[in-house]
C-alpha cells in the first residue's frame, strides 16, 4: 500500500505536491479551485490518496476537497498507457464530462472515464471515491463514448457484482497474496469488460437510480445551507446544472414535491434544536432562525409533517 497525504507537506506546498506529485501518480490530472486558487495558496489543500496494485489493474481510495480536475488534450498527450477508471463515489457529488457525455454521480453509482480522450470531474463537494484504473488491453470490446461519462447504478445488476466486488478487494487489499491480487485485478477488468458488453442501454435503465442519488445530493446541499443560503427552486436547479422544471420532475415520483422536502428540512432542523436547547431558547426564536414567518407558520409545519405543534412537540421531548 503506498499512500500520499498532503498533510506531509507545509500549507505553501500543498497544491503543488498535490498537482505535481498525487495526480500525476495516476494519469496526467490538472486540479484547479472552484473558487479562488488562493484559498489553497493560503489554507492549504488538504487531500489523501491510498493505492495498491492488484497485478496490472490499479486500485486506490482518495479523499479531499471540492475541485475540478481537468484531462485535456495536453494531458492525453503525456498517458503512456491507455487505461479506463472506474470511480466509484462514496460521498459528495461529481459532474462527470467526456465528450459529447455529461452526467452527474453521487453516493451509490459509478462513472467511467476512458483517458485516452479529454474528460473533466468537477467535484462540487468535499468527496471521496474508490478508483480502479484497468489497462484497455484488458476490456476486449472497448468502452464506447455511449458508456463513459454514464452513472452506473452500485445497487443492482451487474453494476453491483462489479461495485461490491471493488469494495471487498479495495477492503481486502492488504491481506492478499500477489497472485491473489493479480487474481482480483483480472476479474474486476472481467467485469468491466461484461458492462462494456451491455452498452450504453445499461446506463439508460439506472435513470431512477440517478434521479435518486441526484434527489439526496440536493436534500444533502439544503439541509447545509437552510439557515444561511439560498434554498429556492431557482438557485438549486442553477447549483446543480439542472433546469427548474427538472429540479421539481425529480420529485414527481417521491413522496413530497421539492417544496414540500425543504420545508420538511426545516422542520427536522427546528425540531433538533428543540430537543438539544431544552427550553433555552423560544419557539419564535426557532421560527425566525429556520426561516418560519411566525408561529402560526411554524405550528403549521409541525403539525403537518410531524403531526404535533411545535409546543406539543417540544414538551413530549423535555
Amino acid at each position: 500500500m503506498q499512500r500520499w497525504n498532503t498533510t506531509d507537506r507545509p500549507t505553501s506546498e500543498q497544491y503543488a505536491y498535490w498537482r505535481e506529485v498525487v495526480c500525476e501518480a495516476f494519469t496526467p490530472l490538472r486540479p484547479t479551485a472552484r473558487g479562488s486558487l488562493d484559498s489553497w495558496r493560503d489554507s492549504g489543500l488538504d487531500g489523501w490518496v491510498d493505492s495498491h496494485a492488484f497485478g496490472s489493474v490499479n486500485g486506490a481510495e482518495i479523499a479531499t476537497c471540492a475541485q475540478t480536475m481537468r484531462h485535456d488534450d495536453e494531458e492525453v498527450s503525456r498517458v503512456s498507457d491507455e487505461v479506463v477508471f472506474v470511480n466509484l463515489m462514496l460521498s459528495g457529488r461529481c459532474m462527470v464530462s467526456q465528450g459529447s457525455q455529461h452526467a452527474w454521480s453521487g453516493p451509490g453509482t459509478f462513472s467511467l472515464v476512458d483517458a485516452a480522450r479529454p474528460f473533466r470531474l468537477d467535484y462540487v463537494d468535499d468527496w471521496r471515491t474508490i478508483s480502479f484504473r484497468v489497462p484497455s488491453s484488458q476490456i476486449p470490446e472497448g468502452i464506447g463514448a455511449g458508456l463513459t461519462a454514464q452513472p452506473f447504478s452500485a445497487g443492482r445488476g451487474i453494476g453491483a457484482v462489479l461495485a461490491d466486488t471493488m469494495r471487498a478487494a479495495w477492503a481486502s487489499a492488504a491481506q492478499l497474496t500477489d497472485s491473489q491480487a493479480s487474481a482480483t485485478g483480472a476479474a474486476i477488468a472481467s467485469l468491466v469488460s461484461a458492462l462494456a458488453q451491455g452498452g450504453p442501454r445499461d446506463g439508460a435503465e439506472d435513470e431512477p437510480a440517478r434521479d435518486d442519488a441526484l434527489r439526496r445530493s440536493i436534500e444533502h446541499f439544503v439541509a447545509r445551507h437552510l439557515q444561511y443560503g439560498d434554498t429556492s427552486p431557482g438557485a438549486i436547479a442553477q447549483h446543480f446544472a439542472i433546469s427548474v422544471r427538472k429540479l421539481h420532475q425529480l420529485y414527481e415520483s417521491a413522496p413530497l414535491t421539492f417544496g414540500q422536502t425543504v420545508m420538511r428540512l426545516r422542520v427536522e432542523k427546528c425540531a433538533d434544536d428543540m430537543v438539544s436547547a431544552a427550553g433555552r431558547v423560544t419557539l419564535t426564536y426557532l421560527a425566525a432562525k429556520w426561516g418560519f414567518s411566525d408561529l402560526s407558520h411554524l405550528n403549521r409545519a409541525f403539525r403537518q409533517h410531524l403531526g404535533d405543534s411545535a409546543r406539543g412537540y417540544a414538551a413530549s421531548h423535555a
